[in-house]
């Protein structure tokens, strides 16, 4: 069998999208032969285009005109001509899909006072142009079951989960003795840190920090003063190395509003760290409520800081809880994830 690969992406171990596509794109190999790979950042800068997502299929389009492929497997992004294309040659397809919720996302941004700058999903008809290539596809790929639902309700046929995947960390060091809470990751309106940053005003604990850390956080310091003048705040902005995030923090939060999958999740737990997370957030999977970490509505200060102040107040309880979080975290190692896209493809081919 010979396959493609095509992604919006960059494939790099730099993100959690990126890592996903160098992941996705062993696992193709191991059971085809890759014959074309497109990556999407490399498709519109090198013509010196302006950056579209349509123009990301335009150009996918005409570098597999002429050419059969037994699979294409595409992660993200819009494909929906090409996958047509390809679809009436007969090619099996897939499509990963980190589908957030196009109403809650777009709803942030407003609550915010900011455009909201992803016109392909807040226009109705191109929104439904760029959605397209997943309900053309023989199986959708999703992250996550609430992502599951999103894409079930846009009406792709068939839908599977196959989680995000981590790499087991090299060096795990115990809780720390001062109890420090963190957030990692982009600084999106979807991803609620509002809401985190209200919920640690509400506690205005004198010795402990919440650390936020990812791009962009740097600059949060505004924000933060709009919602709270309460509350110790470490703004790290871009890490090197995550497990710094990790190691350094006793609870890990993930306050998503509406979220795919939310890689940190599973990436904490596997540092011994419980997790308090939203319904939004798609990781929200690996998490068993009260055994490895805790799960609230979204939009709720006060339940997160009622989560943060019981693990504050409960240190054993905490320590268990992280030590089941990174026993449960075994299962998200891209070798299992890897084993999971394979027996998809084995199957969709068979």
């Amino acid at each position: 069998m010979n396959s493609l690969y095509c992604t919006a992406d960059k494939i790099s171990m730099e993100t959690g999208g990126g890592a996903a596509t160098v992941n996705e794109l062993e696992a193709l190999r191991s059971v085809s032969d890759v014959e074309l790979v497109i990556e999407g950042d490399s498709i519109p800068c090198r013509f010196q285009q302006p950056e579209s997502p349509f123009l990301h299929d335009y150009f996918a389009l005409e570098q597999i005109a002429d050419k059969h492929f037994d699979i294409a497997h595409f992660y993200s992004g819009t494909f929906t001509l090409t996958a047509r294309h390809l679809k009436n040659k007969g090619t099996k397809i897939s499509y990963m899909v980190p589908a957030h919720d196009r109403r809650l996302s777009i709803e942030e941004f407003l609550k915010l006072g900011l455009h909201y700058p992803f016109a392909h999903i807040k226009d109705d008809y191109l929104f439904s142009i760029f959605t397209e290539g997943h309900r053309l596809a023989d199986i959708v790929l999703s992250q996550s079951h609430r992502c599951a639902e999103i894409l079930k309700a846009m009406g792709c046929k068939r839908v599977e989960v196959v989680p995000g995947g981590i790499v087991w960390p090299k060096k795990v060091k115990p809780i720390p003795n001062r109890f420090d809470v963190a957030y990692l990751g982009v600084i999106g309106p979807d991803k609620g840190l509002v809401y985190l940053i209200q919920a640690w005003g509400m506690l205005d604990y004198s010795d402990s920090r919440l650390i936020l850390a990812g791009a962009g956080t740097e600059t949060l310091d505004g924000l933060i003063r709009n919602f709270t003048d309460k509350g110790d705040f470490i703004l790290l902005g871009r890490v090197e190395d995550v497990a710094d995030v990790y190691n350094n923090c006793s609870v890990y939060i993930q306050p998503s509003v509406t979220e795919g999958f939310g890689l940190e999740i599973p990436e904490a737990m596997s540092y011994g760290r419980p997790v308090i997370t939203t319904e939004g957030a798609g990781a929200k999977d690996c998490i068993t409520e009260g055994v490895d970490g805790f799960i609230v509505p979204i939009r709720d200060p006060r339940a997160i800081a009622d989560r943060i102040d019981f693990l504050k107040k409960n240190p054993d309880k905490m320590v268990a809880m992280g030590q089941r979080a990174r026993e449960k975290a075994k299962n998200y190692t891209w070798d299992k994830i890897r084993a999971k896209y394979i027996n998809v493809w084995e199957e969709l081919c068979a």
